[in-house]
This record gives structure tokens, sequence and C-alpha cells, in this order.
């Protein structure tokens, strides 16, 4: 869907004043004054969270997980013509076990009991046009196994049982394994599928290409190979923790996460980000919101039961609080009344004609400072109790 423009008055007075010759763009306005004490949280907890008293028996896997995605590119990283987030990335752990595109396996599940030893890893994916089959779509995974043996294992059963003929060879990596399907449904598409084994990491690569008849190997070979490029540049960063101290990795940083409303349930873990794992999270336009965030200087955002952003200074997060905005909505949302004693803050619920609530959730947003936080419900009060509640929890903190 096309995401709606949701500029602020500061915004658009920006823009005015940009096109009007080289006059310095105004500082950004200041944060209007928010009395705490008056700020309706219902009851949500504003006092700050003991985070290691939500570990479980998957938040080191969860940490680790992070760590590859802070070691990975977006596709837009490697090719600028992803420019939408196909699909927010995620972490591929145990409990949320890979499913590698193209095999004959029905799921994650099906594919953790016949290939085993999955202890963490990220999935991300991107396409180059908004609509379906209208571009090439992309979706890697680089997954962790217990030991090199698991890993390569994994290799070649995914050689075994992916679909399709071998393909083209990948320049610069002889040692990836291809296979070209061409799948003749309603719509012809063809499939490019990668892999190559760095000791216990598999790197895996899926390319869908709707509009190269015939096949166009090369171009799609050359997509493949700059993921490749940079997947392994990054991957010179990441220091892999031993699997046995995996509970002993911190889940905060910088007391961000305690800082965080909580989950509501252990299931629905949070978690900090280092920025480049963020930008995996993009909801729509990841170009756009990478311009953003580097305009911002984020250096880390938390996700639990709502979400928070921490910015170079204030005025910075006022910039991001714009196109976080814009992400986080779509044309199926409206601007509606903010909540009350909280001049500044923005909120948004599905339009009256949209059928299903859960079509366009209620989000409200605001800073604090350098933060930028942000809440979502479907029920727009409860968005706006949520929202308070967070900005009580960041009152006072740096």
């Amino acid at each position: 869907m096309r995401k709606t423009r949701a500029y602020s008055t500061f915004a658009a007075l920006a823009l005015l004043l940009g096109a009007c010759g080289d006059d310095p763009e105004p500082a950004a306005p200041p944060a209007p004054q928010v009395d705490v004490a008056k700020l309706d949280s219902g009851n949500y907890p504003t006092a700050p969270l003991d985070v290691e008293s939500t570990r479980t028996a998957m938040s080191g896997a969860l940490r680790e997980s992070i760590r590859i995605a802070a070691a990975s590119p977006t596709p837009y990283d490697y090719d600028n013509r992803f420019v939408f987030a196909a699909r927010p990335g995620h972490a591929v752990t145990a409990e949320a076990p890979p499913w590698y595109p193209g095999t004959d396996f029905e799921n994650g599940k099906d594919t953790s009991a016949a290939i085993p030893g999955v202890v963490a890893g990220w999935e991300t994916a991107g396409q180059r046009r908004e609509e379906f089959n209208a571009g090439r779509e992309i979706d890697t995974m680089v997954v962790r196994y217990e030991t090199a043996d698991q890993a390569r294992f994994a290799a070649d059963e995914i050689g075994k049982r992916t679909k399709g003929v071998p393909g083209p060879a990948i320049p610069d990596h002889p040692e990836v394994q291809t296979r070209v399907d061409i799948n003749k449904g309603s719509y012809t598409t063809q499939y490019l599928r990668a892999w190559l084994l760095r000791g216990d990491l598999l790197i895996h690569a899926s390319l869908s290409d709707p509009i190269s008849i015939p096949f166009d190997a090369a171009a799609d070979a050359d997509i493949v190979k700059r993921f490749f490029d940079k997947q392994l540049e990054l991957l010179a960063s990441y220091k892999p923790t031993p699997v046995a101290d995996f509970g002993k990795l911190p889940l905060d940083v910088d007391g961000l996460l305690a800082h965080t409303l909580p989950a509501k349930t252990k299931e629905s873990e949070g978690a900090a980000y280092p920025v480049q794992a963020v930008l995996h999270l993009a909801g729509s336009r990841r170009d756009k919101l990478i311009a953003a965030i580097t305009d911002a200087g984020i250096d880390y955002a938390s996700f639990a039961g709502g979400s928070v952003f921490r910015a170079r200074d204030a005025d910075a997060a006022i910039r991001y609080m714009v196109a976080e905005a814009t992400d986080s909505t779509t044309e199926d949302h409206m601007k509606v009344d903010g909540p009350a004693d909280m001049p500044g803050a923005e909120c948004y619920n599905a339009k009256p004609e949209v059928k299903y609530a859960s079509d366009a959730p209620p989000m409200c947003i605001t800073t604090i400072g350098r933060y930028v936080i942000k809440s979502q419900s479907m029920n727009l009060q409860d968005a706006q109790q949520q929202l308070a509640a967070q900005y009580k929890l960041l009152h006072g903190f740096s």
C-alpha cells in the first residue's frame, strides 16, 4: 500500500523555505512542554523494568540473531533498486527455524526436523516494486548452526531438496551452489536460489524474477553476487558468541530496553537493536527510512510493548518522528487527536470506510528529548495510554 504523507507543520515549512533560495533551514521548534502528572497511562507500568527478570531460554539466541542482523545487509545496501521492504526482517532461532525457499519442506518446523542444529540467524527481504509480481524480489538468510558439520549437512540437504536445475555460476564465488526453477502458474516467475558456507554459517539467497522473459541468468547472478559480496564484507565484523555463552549475552543497551514499555507476554519478548538491525525492520520504503535514520543519527532502538528510537539530539528526534509516522501508516489511516495533555503527539486511526481495523491499527507517536516513542494497539484509547506510559518511563532518562 502507498504510505500516507504525515508531514508536520515544521517539515512543510522547511520544504517551502528550501525552495526560496539559499536561506538556511529553520531550526526545529522545541518540543511542547508536557505535564507528566496529568498523563493518562491507564494500568500500564511506568517504572523501569528489571530486564534480567524477563530472560527466557531463547533470549540469548534472539540477542545473537540481532548481532547477525547487525552484520547483514538490507537488499537496498547492495542494490538501491530494492527500495521496498517486502516484509520486515526477523530472527531465526530453534523456535523460529528457517524455511528455505524452493525446497520441498512444508514449513520451518518440517525443515528443522530434517536439518537440526539451528541456533541463531536472520532473514530479510526486499523488492523493487510496491505491487506484487511487478519486479524482482530477493529473500536472504544467514543461518548459524551449532557446528560446521551441521551447516554442511544443511547445505547438502538443500541441494537435494531445492526445485529446479543447476543454475548459473556466481562470479567470484565458485563455491556457491545454485538452482533455477521456472514456475509457469498465474505469473511466469523464474527463481534463482543460491547458497554457500562459511564455517557454521549457511548463507542463502532466493531471487524471484517475474519480468525477464526469457530468463536473464547473468543479470540475476550479478544481483546474487552483490549480496554475497556485501554479506561477507559485513560478516567480518561479526564475532560469534559460543553457544554455551548465549545465556550470558546482555539483554539491554544503556538501559534502553529497561525504559521501554514491556511486552504484554513473554512470547513477545522485547529487545534492543543496533542501527543496522533496525534498518531490516522497515515497514515500507526502506530507502526513505535509511535516509531519515542517517539524518537523525539513530544508533539504537528498542521494541517491546512500545517502540523507542534514540536519535542524535532532540532536534533530530523531531525530524525522525515525521519519517517514522510515514513508515508506520498507510492510505487506510487518517490523523486523529493525540492523547490529552500531550501536546505535539500525533495519532492515526483507520478511516471510516476501512472494513477491518486490523488493516489500519491505531498508532500514536511523539518525542521526549532525543527519543522518538511510538505505540500501536487495536484500540485508539489503549494506544494513547501506552504512549503516555512510555513517556513516563523515559521522563528524566538521558
